[in-house]
């Protein structure tokens, strides 16, 4: 499992389908998944830091998990079944208490079942960490080829005049190479 972020927020201009860009933490990788138009709008105001004056649903869960005392402490995406992305949510009871030395400290979390847009929302808003299962590295990121001199730039470059077909020919290529490998 590696540590990802939010790299960027694209229009799949074919599909008229906004596309969040997940940057894998030590790679030039990333790894692409579709959303909701809701979904993106939520993350874009979550990406900009917008405030409202009465809670949002995203908001709702946070107050929700405090009076609870309760927190997220990560969000994972973990698998995809048929071409759908899926994650959890994972959830620290802070009123847990170690009784003896050596109980098991995964009783005081909780794993709940989430879109994987929805995590990222909950994530960007309060800073939490994101994870990428290596499956998912594995079968769905691309390798981006960019300079490390200037790489923000060429990213940002790169997304604006992002071609989504491309993207999903890389893909597609990329997951045809490894099966040519399996078979081998």
């Amino acid at each position: 499992m590696r540590k990802a972020w939010v790299k960027a927020l694209v229009l799949d201009r074919i599909n008229n389908t906004p596309v969040v860009i997940l940057g894998i933490e030590g790679t030039n990788k990333v790894v692409p998944i579709w959303i909701g138009a809701c979904e993106a709008y939520a993350l874009a105001m979550a990406l900009e830091g917008m405030e409202f004056p009465r809670p949002l649903t995203h908001d709702l869960i946070f107050s929700v998990l405090e009076s609870l005392d309760a927190k997220i402490e990560r969000v994972i995406i973990h698998s995809v079944k048929d071409n759908t992305f899926y994650a959890t949510i994972v959830i620290k009871d802070l009123t847990y208490i170690d009784v003896e030395e050596g109980e098991d400290e995964e009783a005081a979390f909780l794993e709940i079942d989430a879109r994987p847009s929805d995590s990222l929302v909950l994530a960007v808003k309060k800073g939490i960490p994101i994870y990428v299962t290596n499956e998912i590295i594995n079968e769905h990121s691309v390798e981006l080829e960019i300079p490390t001199e200037s790489e923000e730039k060429e990213f940002k470059k790169f997304v604006k005049n992002m071609d989504i077909d491309m993207f999903r020919r890389m893909l597609e290529n990329r997951r045809k190479e490894d099966e040519g490998k399996k078979d081998e």
